[in-house]
């Protein structure tokens, strides 16, 4: 299956979670998005999705916010992901274009989130959970970073690729 990492707003292509994917035999594309705004992040990704059939996204944080709305729009234009995974997702973003969608889970979605995490609320992603039956939320005893919960992001890919679980 086809990997898409969105890093975060102060983070890069290959930091912490990508590395740790990739230590695991994972073969993970990552758009460097730095300096980006949301908008400009979006597009850019928007065609890289559309070179794949149906890849599974992740987004860390702001990298969430523009996996999330990107699926939406290729999901709108007839696209197809196999599902999302979303770390600490930076929802309800008050910048385009995620102030001006219908947010919503167009595919079986994952949010990780750590109860400890004081960037990003954890009651946007429980929101979105209530709402929303394509969306698994998992409280994780952790920071916005989730530094301390990488084996579960990785149990959270092998969800969706049916890969046997081993941790780097």
């Amino acid at each position: 299956m086809d990997i898409i990492f969105c890093h975060g707003l102060e983070s890069h292509p290959h930091g912490r979670k990508y590395d740790y994917l990739t230590r695991a035999g994972l073969t993970v594309r990552s758009p460097d998005f730095r300096g980006l705004d949301l908008a400009a992040r979006v597009d850019l990704l928007e065609p890289i999705l559309e070179e794949y059939d149906a890849p599974l996204l992740i987004g860390s944080s702001y990298g969430g916010a523009t996996a999330l709305c990107a699926a939406i729009r290729h999901r709108e234009r007839g696209g197809e992901t196999a599902g999302l995974i979303l770390c600490a997702p930076a929802l309800g973003r008050p910048e385009p274009p995620m102030n001006a969608m219908d947010i919503y889970a167009p595919a079986p979605t994952i949010i990780l989130h750590g109860v400890r995490d004081d960037i990003v609320p954890i009651g946007l992603s429980r929101e979105l959970d209530a709402r929303d039956d394509n969306v698994k939320l998992i409280e994780l005893d952790d920071v916005h970073d989730l530094s301390g919960s990488l084996p579960e992001l990785l149990g959270a890919v092998f969800a969706f690729t049916g890969t046997p679980e081993s941790a780097p």
